[in-house]
């Protein structure tokens, strides 16, 4: 399913004013619904809370069309519901802010440039912004539709049925995830980023500052609150941007399966809160989570393996070797690129046990310098590499 949010042009003045004030009541007959919900303490059952407040808001709110209602009754029961099933406790009744109406059968019909939507006062119709690659999905199915306000601007957010692509399994590739080295690919390709490092720092510090300033002293603490929000914000945005374009290059490889770590449980209380604020700056969880969104789009998938030895075991399965920075010396006399062998044994464990080959090349240091070629720079210096390394598959 893909979802896109697509702007609504209206044919007056007046029609954008009456979607406006739907939005106003709705959000008013919620609000409504939820404070009954919470002071009567009833089941979040459908049938139990039409009975309670249906005839209640129809007196309350005259002009309002009945669709609009059920709407809201339905959208409230989905939230109590929600909150139930995450046991949460709560102290007072859930209130809507925003304006949106999450739409049915009953308050929208859809074409492929207007959308026709009911109102408080009467039906409306709307054109479409569209654009060429939206134009190609409605042959699909849309679901439910959201429509919203954001900066005075109404969207509708349309959800296609797509089908999901074939998945065809021909060769894993592994993926080293660090703090100096971003992310390392069995293939020969690294990934790092001095330049995104130190802007996290830089953001680090001016919240430590802001949460300070907030903390002692009262009379700045509303303008230390609001500009620590600002900046968390900008953070949580440039570090997406940032995965989103590291992402894509590793989307890059004919193989269609990516191995990386199981790096859920890589903070914890022993490593301590220094060490735990530098694993923090490099966003892993966010880079599995948009990897693997992206890669089911392209018909391929993301898989995880432990941890556990990748940089200490030889990717050869002889003697152990010693790790030192990042460069691996293997029982053999060998000197191996450390981050390179890593991920050789990341896509090992994976392809060893699903009878999958490995799409790896030999990790001789001095092959693969960090400074050099086979270096990628996201998210601003995607430079592709001008030397093409060779592959094999085992």
């Amino acid at each position: 399913m893909k979802t896109y949010n697509v702007q609504l042009e209206f044919n007056s003045e007046e029609d954008r004013k009456l979607l406006l004030e739907t939005f106003a009541v709705h959000k008013d007959i919620w609000n409504y619904i939820s404070n009954h919900v919470f002071t009567e303490k009833l089941k979040p059952w459908g049938s139990e809370v039409h009975n309670a407040t249906y005839h209640n808001c129809r007196t309350k709110f005259p002009e309002t069309p009945s669709q609009i209602v059920i709407r809201a009754r339905e959208d409230v029961v989905a939230t109590y519901k929600t909150i139930r099933s995450n046991k949460h406790q709560l102290q007072e009744s859930p209130v809507k802010k925003n304006l949106s109406i999450r739409l049915d059968k009953r308050l929208y019909s859809l074409k492929k440039e207007s959308v026709k939507l009911t109102t408080i006062g009467k039906r409306i119709i709307c054109k479409l912004k569209l654009y060429g690659k939206l134009e190609e999905l409605f042959q699909y199915e849309v679901k439910d539709p959201l429509i919203f306000v954001r900066k005075n601007k109404v969207y509708i957010a349309l959800s296609f049925v797509t089908p999901e692509p074939v998945f065809n399994s021909n060769s894993c590739v592994g993926i080293d995830l660090g703090l100096n080295r971003i992310a390392v690919t069995s293939e020969g390709t690294i990934f790092k980023d001095h330049d995104f490092i130190k802007h996290k720092r830089k953001i680090r510090y001016i919240k430590r500052c802001l949460q300070r300033k907030k903390r002692t002293n009262v009379k700045k603490s509303d303008s230390a609150r609001k500009h620590l929000r600002k900046v968390s914000r900008y953070e949580h945005n440039f570090s997406k941007n940032y995965i989103h374009h590291l992402a894509n290059e590793l989307l890059k490889t004919k193989c269609n399966t990516l191995v990386l770590e199981d790096l859920s449980s890589l903070k914890n209380k022993n490593r301590g809160r220094l060490q735990n604020n530098k694993l923090s700056q490099i966003p892993f969880f966010m880079l599995l989570n948009i990897l693997t969104y992206k890669a089911q789009a392209l018909g391929k998938r993301v898989e995880t393996v432990n941890p556990a030895y990748t940089s200490q075991d030889d990717y050869r399965k002889i003697e152990k070797g010693k790790r030192v920075g990042c460069r691996y010396y293997a029982s053999d006399r060998k000197v191996f690129d450390a981050d390179l062998n890593a991920s050789i044994n990341i896509a090992k464990r994976w392809g060893d046990k699903n009878k999958l080959p490995v799409s790896f090349v030999e990790p001789i240091d001095g092959f693969y310098r960090p400074n050099g070629q086979g270096v990628c720079q996201p998210p601003n210096r995607l430079v592709p590499s001008t030397r093409q390394a060779p592959t094999s598959l085992v």
